[in-house]
C-alpha cells in the first residue's frame, strides 16, 4: 500500500485522497521541464499538486493548477498551503475546458501529465483506430484544444504520455495548428523499450532532437536521473 505522503527536500506531498500517487516518471517530468523563464504557469490535471510544487521550487512564477476531482483538488490545496510558495500557487476545482473558456490569461509554460488509456494498437496506419482511441477523462483532442486556447504566442507546453499516446497527441495538436514533438525519451533501463515520452508543444514549427534518459541501470539510479532529482529527493 502506497504511503499517504511523500517527503521531498523542500515540500511534502500528502496523497491519501488521490487515486494518482507520486510516481517516478512524474517526478522526472517536473524536474526536467525546460523554460528560459516563466511568469505564468498552467498545470492541467494537477492531482496532488506535485508538478506545480516542483515547478514552484524552480521558477518564480504564479501557477494555476486545474483539477476536476474534488478529493484531489482538496489534497493539492492542502499541499500548496503547507509549502513555501503558497502565495503563488492557485488550485481550481473545475474541468479544464470550462477553465480555459473563462480564462483571459495566456500562459508561457503549460504542463500536463494526463490520464491515458493504454492501447494495444501498435501502429498509426488506421485513421479509424486513431479516431476511436481516446484518453480516459481528458482526450488528446481536448488537451490540444485547451493548449491552443491558453498558450501564449511564444509559450511552450510539455506533455507526458506513453509512446503511442504521444504519437496520437502530436496528430491532434497538428490538427489545431500546433507543433508537438518528442523532447525527452524516457526508458526504465538502457536496454529496454520506450517507457514515456515528454513532448514539447509550440505554436510555430521548431527543430527538435529529443534527449534520452534511463531511470535506472540495473538497480541503481543513473547519473542523469540523480542529476535531475538531487534537488528534490531526500536521499540523493
Amino acid at each position: 500500500m502506497p504511503n499517504s505522503y511523500f517527503q521531498f527536500k523542500q515540500f511534502k506531498i500528502n496523497q491519501g485522497q488521490c487515486a494518482m500517487k507520486v510516481s517516478t516518471e512524474a517526478c522526472l517530468f517536473g524536474a526536467w521541464v525546460q523554460a528560459n523563464s516563466a511568469e505564468r504557469i498552467l498545470d492541467i490535471g494537477a492531482g496532488t499538486g506535485l508538478l506545480s510544487l516542483m515547478l514552484a521550487q524552480r521558477f518564480d512564477a504564479v501557477i494555476d493548477s486545474v483539477e476536476i476531482d474534488e478529493g484531489a483538488a482538496h489534497q493539492a490545496s492542502e499541499n500548496f498551503k503547507e509549502s513555501p510558495w503558497s502565495d503563488r500557487l492557485n488550485i481550481h476545482h473545475k474541468d479544464i475546458q470550462s477553465f480555459a473558456e473563462s480564462s483571459s490569461i495566456k500562459y508561457d509554460l503549460i504542463i500536463s501529465n494526463p490520464p491515458f488509456f493504454k492501447s494495444s494498437l501498435k501502429s498509426l496506419s488506421s485513421t479509424r483506430n486513431l479516431a476511436l482511441h481516446q484518453s480516459e477523462g481528458l482526450s488528446a483532442s481536448t488537451l490540444s484544444v485547451v493548449i491552443d486556447k491558453v498558450l501564449s504566442n511564444e509559450g511552450k507546453a510539455f506533455v507526458l504520455y506513453p509512446e503511442y499516446e504521444s504519437q496520437l497527441f502530436s496528430l491532434e495538436a497538428k490538427a489545431k495548428n500546433l507543433f508537438a514533438k518528442p523532447a525527452l525519451i524516457v526508458k526504465n533501463q538502457p536496454n529496454k523499450g520506450v517507457f514515456r515520452i515528454i513532448s514539447e508543444v509550440q505554436r510555430n514549427d521548431f527543430d527538435a532532437i529529443p534527449e534520452q534518459i534511463s531511470i535506472r541501470d540495473g538497480k541503481e539510479y543513473t547519473n542523469e536521473f540523480v542529476g535531475l532529482l538531487k534537488d528534490y529527493y531526500l536521499h540523493l
